[in-house]
Parts: structure tokens; sequence; C-alpha cells
């Protein structure tokens, strides 16, 4: 596993790193604590967040390397969620326990496109569909074993089922596309 984590796509020079990072940091933490409470985004508030988040995963996987680093980011979003209280308001208490779930959902979904797309140089759109089919598969588990082990309320059930579930597969989906832009966009300026 550390030998995966240590590659990246783009070799980058310690104060590249140090700007990548950030800025995944700014997606993974930032976005999804205080976005909502500058911009109010409605019900599409978990997408976009969700999206910009996903990216910043994906991004993690492909031009940053290392084993702390990516537990650091992959655990970020739901702890930024949680501490934000934004986007599940008044249900926060029952996503609180799906943040293991979640953990390990982003995780492997970095591993993921680490293994297959910088490692193995499987292409872009299957590397893709593995790593969301496995992400949201865990994440709906984690769900799955909540909802089975605890008494929720209907309307916090339908909430999550939701979140947990359909809106994981977009919000992966619509992230994997925002980070192929930027891989495309740095391939182009590598080339010029």
């Amino acid at each position: 596993m550390t030998k995966v984590l240590e590659k990246q796509l783009v070799d980058t020079k310690k104060a590249q790193n140090i700007i990548i990072t950030t800025l995944i940091i700014i997606g993974a933490f930032v976005v999804p604590t205080f976005l909502a409470k500058i911009i109010p985004l409605g019900k599409y508030q978990q997408i976009i967040v969700g999206s910009i988040v996903n990216m910043s995963l994906i991004l993690t996987a492909l031009y940053t390397k290392g084993t702390v680093k990516t537990i650091a980011i992959a655990t970020l979003p739901s702890m930024s969620t949680i501490l934000g209280g934004l986007i599940f308001k008044d249900i926060t208490l029952y996503s609180k326990t799906m943040i293991p779930a979640i953990w390990i959902g982003n995780f492997s979904f970095i591993m993921l496109y680490k293994l297959l797309y910088v490692n193995k140089k499987v292409n872009y759109p299957i590397s893709a569909i593995i790593a969301i089919i496995v992400k949201a598969a865990i994440i709906y588990l984690g769900f799955t074993i909540m909802v089975n082990i605890m008494t929720v309320p209907m309307p916090v059930k339908t909430t999550l089922n939701t979140a947990m579930g359909v809106t994981q597969l977009i919000t992966a989906t619509s992230g994997s596309i925002l980070a192929f832009l930027v891989v495309i966009s740095t391939k182009i300026r590598s080339k010029e």
C-alpha cells in the first residue's frame, strides 16, 4: 500500500507540492465548512460541495504522495461537514455515525485512483467507474448497517438514504469529471 501511495501522476517540486496540497485542503475542508455560509446553495448544496470534495480527493490521488497526507485528506471532508453542520443540519447526529464509512469510502476512492490510474495506467474512465462504484457501495453499506442497528426517524432515514446512495454516485461522478478537466489542462500546459 505504501508503494502505491508514493507515486504521483506528475512529479512536482516541494514548492509545487505545498501549493497543490493547500488547494486540495481548501477543496476538502474549507469548502464543506464555509462555502454554504458564504453562498446559499439551497437544495443543490450537497451536490455542489460533494462534487468539489470528490474532485479534491481525486487530485489527492493524482498529484500528492504519502500515507499520512492521504489519510488526512480522506478524513477532512466529513469532519468539515460535521463541524460546519450545514449540509445535514438537523440530522448531523445521525450523519456523525456515518463518519467511519465515509472515511473508508474516501480512502478507497483515493486508493483506487492511485492504484488504477497512477500506478497501473488504466484509462481514466475505467478507473473512475471502479472508484465511484466502490466508494458509493462502501458508504451506502455503512448507511445500511446504521439503520439496522439504530432507531432512525423515517424523515432522517429517507434523507440519508438519498445522501449516502444516489447523491454519492452523482457527486463522485461530477468530481471525477472536474478532476479529469484538471488532468487534461495539466497535460496541455506541460506540452506548451
